[in-house]
């Protein structure tokens, strides 16, 4: 009778301290924060909580057009430096799964921009565009061009922060990519390369159709994380110049802490979980299309 007492309550000893968990850093703060998301709360008149409904989304949508522009911002981020990250990617996939020497080295040296934090990152690439000492500056007065301010010009600050988010994540896009060329099976290749193949139509018709799956998933989780950059940006820009490199994670930090507008902060990270949910489902729905077919 002991021992099957034990067996009933023995999987809610062992779950019930994760279920604990889950609530207390996971569900909990989510509810707390759809009813802030429901509330008028600023910081700077009041802790007082007023419930005005879904106002905060309509301001949101309907009468905020930095809303937009910051939107525009992100997915033209999102676009450019995840689309180049994954063509340079498996680019340096395909060349690292070639038999060369030294193969090693290269895979420690690629992963080192990955390992490192975005601050860190977002510091070395300040130092780089420096208008006056800057790296890149000094190269362009050498062969005769004149200095550009990278992160000062709207013009120029979204094409060089994008350029340092390419240099940080293109190494992760191709060891997963890596990953998946090595994992491929050998014998298509073999009948293939004995029909007399070339190297573009092992590409194309072998190589490309069973690496999709891993390029989805890399996609997949690179375009999530992209969504929600934030310390490289504020490094590098703070999102200024203006609204030029302004995203919605930089826009939903500066209602809640610089207008300490805790209602329409929390609205806005809701909305930013939808877009980013909504887009996850689209990734999620081709890659199980993709196996099944």
């Amino acid at each position: 009778m002991v021992f099957k007492k034990l067996e009933k309550i023995a999987p809610i000893i062992f779950i019930g301290p994760a279920i604990i968990i889950l609530f207390l850093i996971v569900i909990f703060p989510m509810i707390y924060s759809i009813g802030i998301s429901l509330s008028e709360w600023n910081l700077m008149r009041g802790g007082n909580w007023k419930f005005v409904g879904l106002r905060n989304y309509y301001y949101t949508f309907f009468q905020d057009p930095d809303f937009y522009t910051s939107l525009r911002v992100t997915l033209v981020y999102i676009t450019v430096a995840v689309g180049l990250e994954i063509i340079i990617g498996l680019g340096i996939a395909l060349l690292l799964n070639r038999p060369i020497k030294k193969v090693g080295v290269l895979r420690t040296i690629l992963v080192i921009p990955t390992t490192m934090t975005p601050v860190v990152v977002g510091i070395i690439w300040r130092l780089l565009y420096n208008p006056e000492l800057g790296t890149l500056n000094y190269f362009l007065e050498l062969f005769g061009f004149q200095k550009l301010n990278w992160l000062g010009d709207p013009n120029l600050a979204l094409p060089s922060v994008i350029l340092a988010d390419i240099w940080e994540w293109t190494p992760f896009i191709a060891l997963i990519l890596l990953a998946g060329l090595q994992s491929l099976p050998r014998e298509p290749f073999e009948a293939s390369i004995v029909d007399g193949a070339s190297p573009l139509q092992l590409f194309r018709y072998i190589t490309f159709p069973l690496l999709l799956p891993t390029l989805i998933v890399a996609l997949l989780l690179r375009v999530m994380d992209a969504f929600k950059t934030f310390d490289l940006i504020f490094v590098l820009t703070k999102g200024g110049p203006g609204l030029s490199t302004e995203l919605l994670s930089l826009y939903t930090y500066k209602y809640g802490f610089k207008f300490f507008h805790m209602g329409r902060a929390s609205a806005l990270s809701y909305i930013l979980f939808l877009i980013v949910f909504v887009i996850t489902q689209f990734f999620l729905k081709y890659y199980r299309s993709g196996e099944e077919s």
